[in-house]
């Protein structure tokens, strides 16, 4: 089974939409599409889906990606998928979203292999069955599909539906961390981390993370704050720490949340600030898991103790408003 704590960083959510535009003149394209062309079909398909250039219409993009996959066109079949997975004009079906991932996968169209991985990897539409969702994940991954191949890399890393293998485990994760695929990225740097299948080596772990997080990724961003607080693969910096704490906790972290509330009462790496300390503690009290909520409870009450009733009642409403925004507005 896999470990739920490493899920939100091994699953990636399924391909969508998409199509390959040919640019051709609106008028053009439906004259095409009307001489039963599946592409032109595939295509308008597409743009009444997205609503690129004309009013977003679900009923009209089901009707040409329907008519597409009556002629075998992969591309259609798989965009008709996404409309009954993502529930796109018709009641969300995962059981016929998997069935036109199959034709289209058959045509070995990479993104429906990949998305019949995600299904058969979470049990959506079908049993879950982490070897046929290996099996899956491969056959993207083999055409440079980089969420394939991360997802695959992890698949090999825990033995979930293969045999367990470090080596392989390396060989996939570096080829998506090398398509600048951020969670690729921080699932390779952390094979340095925890010397998996590799010498330990925070320097180069710490290298990785670094990409990832300066895509916005929340692990990565958590991590390497952490490395900077303890000075592991690099020079300890307590504001660089702080910097890549607070990035996290606008990401929902928890344990983001309570950092950067501690480092803002102690004014480790940041002007001290008991309001912002509060409200970073107090959010932190909402986000964090049972196991972790003594700690956040006690950061809470640690910073209240320094604060009067006035300020106390101040934090909390700062605390309502940022975590009700959506972290959108958490600055004084």
């Amino acid at each position: 089974m896999i470990n739920r704590n490493f899920l939100t960083l091994f699953i990636v959510t399924l391909s969508m939409l998409t199509t390959q535009l040919t640019n051709a003149q609106p008028a053009e394209l439906v004259e095409r599409a009307r001489n039963a062309d599946p592409e032109a079909q595939t295509e308008l398909g597409y743009i009444y889906a997205v609503g690129e250039g004309v009013e977003q219409n679900f009923g009209r993009a089901l009707s040409w990606f329907e008519s597409a996959t009556r002629q075998g066109y992969a591309d259609a079949q798989y965009n008709y998928g996404n409309m009954f997975a993502n529930g796109f004009g018709v009641v969300q079906n995962y059981e016929q979203a998997l069935e036109w991932y199959l034709l289209a996968a058959a045509q070995n169209h990479m993104r429906a292999q990949f998305n019949l991985g995600f299904m058969y990897d979470n049990g959506q539409g079908v049993a879950q069955d982490y070897r046929e969702a290996a099996k899956w994940y491969q056959a993207a991954a083999e055409q440079g599909h980089a969420a394939a191949q991360n997802n695959l890399g992890v698949m090999f890393k825990y033995g979930y539906g293969v045999e367990q293998s470090y080596p392989d485990a390396l060989h996939w994760l570096k080829l998506s961390a090398d398509q600048g695929y951020p969670t690729g990225q921080f699932n390779y740097g952390a094979m340095f981390v925890n010397a998996t299948g590799v010498e330990q080596d925070f320097e180069e772990a710490a290298k990785w993370y670094q990409l990832a997080a300066d895509q916005g990724n929340l692990a990565a961003q958590y991590s390497l704050a952490d490395m900077y607080l303890g000075g592991k693969g690099v020079d300890l910096d307590y504001s660089r720490a702080a910097l890549l704490y607070l990035l996290a906790a606008k990401q929902g972290h928890s344990e983001a949340q309570y950092n950067i509330g501690e480092m803002l009462a102690a004014g480790y790496g940041v002007q001290r600030n008991l309001l912002l300390a509060y409200m970073w503690s107090d959010i932190a009290t909402k986000t964090a898991s049972v196991y972790k909520q003594g700690i956040a409870n006690r950061n809470r009450n640690a910073v209240a103790e320094q604060m009067n009733e006035e300020q106390i009642a101040t934090a909390k409403e700062m605390s309502t408003h940022c975590f009700e925004s959506r972290y959108t507005a958490c600055d004084l």
